[in-house]
Parts: C-alpha cells; sequence; structure tokens
C-alpha cells in the first residue's frame, strides 16, 4: 500500500514538473518602438522642448528559479529639439532723426545633420508564471565621461559612437540681453552682441554680430522613463510589454514583444552595462 501511494505521489510530481517546464517563457529575442518628448524648461518668455523617436532590440536571458531575466540589447533614436523665445521686451534702436522699436528674436534648434544615435540598453525582467505577468524595466547605457580624447572621439564619431553629442544651434537678435536659466540648462545675452549657454552637455558662448549664431552640443538623452512596464502573455501568443506615462510637460511610450529565436547576437556586455543590470537587479528583489 505505502509503495502503491509513493509511486502515485511521484507520478503526480513528474507530471507537475513535466507541465512547468513546457510552460512559454519570456526568454530570447524581442523587438519594440518608443516615442518620447518632453518641455524641461517652460516659462511666460521660453520654452524648450525635445523629443525622441526609438527602435529597439534586445534578449532575455531567463533564470526559472527566480522567475526573473536580464535584458540586453541596443536602441537606435532620432532626435529633435527646438528652443522658442517670445514675449521679450522692445528694443529701441536710435536712427537719425529719430528711433525705431522692434522685437528681438531669440532661439534655438537641433541642426545636426546627423540626427540619430545609438547606445546599449539594458533590463530587468519578472514574470509570475502562473499569471503569465509581470513587469520589465528598461534603461539606456550612458558613456562613461572618459578622458578628453575620448570625448572628442565621440564627438566626432557621430551615431558611430552612443552618446556623442548633436549639434544645437542658437541665435538671437542683436540688443537681447537677459538671463534664460532652467533645470535644462541657462542661455545668457547680452546687448553688446554675446551670448554664452550651459547645461545642455556643456559651456560655449560667442561674440558679437548682426545676429547672433552659435552651435552648442546637445547629449542625447534616454526614451525610457525610470518606471517598468507591463509585461503579460498573450492567450496562444509571445509575451509583450507596454509603457505609459503621459503629463503637462511629458509623454513616454514605449512597447515591446517577444518576436522568438535568437535574430541577433547579444552585445558584449561592458562594465558600465553590468553595474546597471546590477543595479537595476537589486532593485527588483
Amino acid at each position: 500500500m505505502i509503495t502503491k501511494l509513493f509511486v502515485a505521489a511521484l507520478g503526480t510530481l513528474l507530471c507537475a514538473c513535466g507541465a512547468e517546464q513546457g510552460r512559454p517563457t519570456p526568454a530570447g529575442y524581442w523587438e519594440g518602438t518608443a516615442r518620447a518628448s518632453e518641455i524641461p524648461m517652460k516659462d511666460h518668455v521660453r520654452m524648450l522642448t525635445r523629443s525622441a523617436d526609438a527602435e529597439f532590440w534586445f534578449t532575455v536571458n531567463w533564470d526559472a528559479g527566480r522567475n526573473m531575466g536580464t535584458v540586453t540589447g541596443e536602441a537606435q533614436a532620432k532626435y529633435d529639439s527646438e528652443l522658442k523665445v517670445e514675449n521679450l521686451p522692445k528694443v529701441t534702436v536710435p536712427t537719425p532723426g529719430g528711433s525705431v522699436k522692434f522685437e528681438p528674436s531669440v532661439g534655438g534648434k537641433l541642426t545636426d545633420v546627423d540626427n540619430r544615435r545609438k547606445f546599449p540598453i539594458v533590463g530587468v525582467l519578472r514574470v509570475d508564471p502562473s499569471s503569465g505577468t509581470g513587469t520589465l524595466l528598461l534603461q539606456k547605457v550612458n558613456a562613461p565621461a572618459g578622458t578628453a580624447a575620448q570625448q572628442t572621439d565621440r564627438e566626432a564619431g557621430g551615431s558611430a559612437n552612443y552618446d556623442a553629442p548633436m549639434e544645437f544651434t542658437m541665435r538671437a537678435d542683436p540688443g537681447v540681453s537677459g538671463s534664460l536659466g532652467g533645470a535644462a540648462g541657462s542661455v545668457n545675452l547680452s546687448s553688446s552682441g554675446r551670448v554664452g549657454a550651459s547645461g545642455l552637455g556643456a559651456e560655449a558662448s560667442a561674440g558679437g554680430g548682426n545676429v547672433i549664431v552659435k552651435k552648442i552640443p546637445m547629449v542625447p538623452f534616454s526614451p525610457f522613463k525610470d518606471a517598468p512596464g507591463r509585461v503579460e502573455k498573450r492567450p496562444g501568443g509571445p509575451y509583450v510589454a507596454t509603457y505609459e506615462n503621459s503629463g503637462e510637460k511629458h509623454s513616454f511610450k514605449w512597447t515591446a514583444k517577444q518576436v522568438g529565436g535568437e535574430k541577433r547576437e547579444p552585445p558584449r556586455i561592458t562594465p558600465e552595462m553590468q553595474r546597471s543590470i546590477d543595479e537595476l537587479t537589486r532593485r527588483f528583489r
């Protein structure tokens, strides 16, 4: 009797293990798209907008024992940015026999001929096997600061080197003065015809002229927010992940889908990528 009970119990356990092993997992190759836009600077005079449209892919290294997978992959983003300055005080310019008033113009936009950048991405994925739902947190890996020579190489390399700054062109009419500071950076303009900028990835200034023009570098920003997206398994289909966060001054949205077999070789894990993975894993514990 005891032998029969033992055999029956063992058979039940083996069936359960077989069902667990046959259950689909989120491992393997995924692809996705992302759209991010935000207004990091806005008041009654100035407004700075920036956006990024990205396509990305990654592979999931799945650990069934912890129901967790680590993510490594790559993204390519197309960037845009514009600074508008309005409602500035009118300027009076002396002329023979009188004067002329005009409204000065200040602004800037992303003018880099190559506004696409590739960069590594990492992440952590968790799924409850019983429900097929979970979370996925994605993160852009920032390039290390490096030496001055390495920074110069990144700037010269364009999209071939991730985090290579992009060209942002500032324009201002002569006679404009004031300071345009904010969390995303600052622009200082003087009536002597001098413009200075900082916080958009570097500091720069230029002398006067009929129209002040200065090109300054803008560092690419991440199209992913520091928050996880929702993961679920479609009935009879693959795993998918979605994220959306919108507010008055920002909109971040991305989607990703499990495609299947390994379509691309996972990128080599750099020390920066490993540190990011370790930090994300600690947060998910």
